[in-house]
C-alpha cells in the first residue's frame, strides 16, 4: 500500500507531507501547541484517503529539552525522506534551542508467503487458534469423566432415598400425628361424632334512624373592591447593555509591511492567531485576495495553517 505520509496535529487531523513509495524529501517547521511546553512528540501515520479514518501508525519522533517559552515560538525542524522501495527516514531537533537530532528509520519488508519447518525436530502447535483447538480437545477427551462421577452420585444418592423409605424404621411413622381426612364421617372407626351445639345468638332491638338537623343558612361574603392600581411616579431605569466582545488583532497586523512587494514576494513567518484572511488584508489592504496566497504556497485547505510555518507573499498583481 503506497498512500500518503503525513503527521497527526493538534486538532486530530491528517496533516499530508508526502507520497508514499516515491524519491522525494521534506522539511517541515513545527511549534508547540502550550505555553512552556519541554516536549514534543510527531506520530507519522500512512493513509490512503488523507485523513485519521484509514490512517496506519508508522512511528514517533519525541523531540525533548525544548526551552519554555509561549506557545508557537519555538522552531522543531523536521526533515523527511523517502525512496521508491517504502524506506522512510525522518529526522527532527529544536532549531532554536540546538536540541540532539532525533532519527526515525521505517523499513518496508514484504512478508513471506513461505514459512520454514525444521523437520528433525518435534513439530509444535503454533499459538492462537490450534491452542485454542488443542484445549478444547483435552476438554472433551475430560468431559466424560466427569460426566461418569456425576452419574455415581446420583446414583448413590437415589439408591439411600430408597433404602430409608423401604427398609428404614417401621415404627416411626412421620405422619402418625396428622388428623386423617376422613375422620368425622360414618364408617372410619367414629360411632357418633363430637360436635359442640351452636351458640344462642342474642337479637338487640334496632333503634330508628334520627333525622339529620337541618344545616344553617348560608352567609354571603360582602363583594369585594376592585384594587386601585396607581402608575409610576419615575420611569424604571435602563438596563445597562452588554459589551459586545471583540477578537484581538492578529498577529500579522503589529507586521512591518513593505510598501512595495517585490517579484519573487515576501517571506512571512506564521504566527499563533493569524489567519490568511489577515494575511491578505494585512499585505494587500484587501482580505478577499486570501486565495492568492494559498496557490503561491500550496496549500490546500486555506482554513487550516501551521504556527511557525514560513510563507512567502507574492505581489498583488
Amino acid at each position: 500500500m503506497a498512500g500518503t505520509i503525513g503527521i497527526k496535529i493538534a486538532n486530530g487531523d491528517f496533516y499530508p507531507i508526502m507520497a508514499g513509495n516515491t524519491t522525494v524529501k521534506k522539511r517541515l517547521v513545527l511549534t508547540t501547541v502550550h505555553d512552556g511546553q519541554e516536549s514534543v512528540q510527531i506520530d507519522l501515520f500512512r493513509s490512503v484517503l488523507k485523513s485519521m479514518d484509514d490512517a496506519q501508525y508508522i512511528g514517533s519522533l519525541m523531540v525533548e529539552n525544548i526551552k519554555p517559552r509561549p506557545r508557537g515560538e519555538p522552531s522543531i525542524e523536521m526533515i523527511i525522506s523517502s525512496d521508491a522501495d517504502g524506506h522512510i527516514t525522518a529526522d527532527a531537533c529544536d532549531l532554536e534551542a540546538g536540541g540532539k537530532h532525533q532519527i526515525l528509520n521505517v523499513l518496508h519488508k514484504e512478508e513471506s508467503s513461505f514459512a520454514e519447518f525444521d523437520l528433525g525436530s518435534k513439530p509444535q502447535t503454533p499459538a492462537g487458534l490450534y491452542g485454542k483447538a488443542e484445549t478444547f480437545e483435552e476438554e472433551k477427551r475430560r468431559y466424560p469423566w466427569l460426566i461418569m462421577i456425576f452419574a455415581l452420585i446420583f446414583v448413590i444418592i437415589a439408591i439411600g432415598l430408597l433404602w430409608f423409605f423401604f427398609y428404614g424404621d417401621k415404627n416411626s411413622n412421620p405422619f402418625k400425628d396428622t388428623v386423617p381426612f376422613f375422620k368425622d364421617k360414618p364408617g372410619y372407626g367414629n360411632t357418633a361424632p363430637e360436635t359442640p351445639p351452636p351458640p344462642v345468638e342474642k337479637i338487640q332491638p334496632v333503634e330508628p334512624p334520627r333525622e339529620p338537623p337541618a344545616p344553617p343558612p348560608a352567609v354571603t361574603p360582602p363583594p369585594e373592591e376592585a384594587p386601585i392600581i396607581q402608575a409610576p411616579v419615575a420611569p424604571p431605569p435602563a438596563r445597562p447593555q452588554a459589551a459586545e466582545r471583540k477578537r484581538p488583532p492578529a498577529p500579522v497586523s503589529s507586521y512591518k509591511v513593505p510598501a512595495v512587494i517585490p517579484k519573487d514576494g515576501v517571506a512571512y513567518r506564521i504566527r499563533w492567531g493569524d489567519t490568511l484572511w489577515d494575511i491578505s488584508e494585512a499585505f494587500y489592504r484587501n482580505p478577499w485576495l486570501y486565495p492568492r496566497i494559498a496557490r503561491h504556497n500550496n496549500i490546500r485547505n486555506p482554513d487550516v495553517i501551521i504556527s511557525g510555518r514560513t510563507i512567502r507573499i507574492p505581489p498583488k498583481n
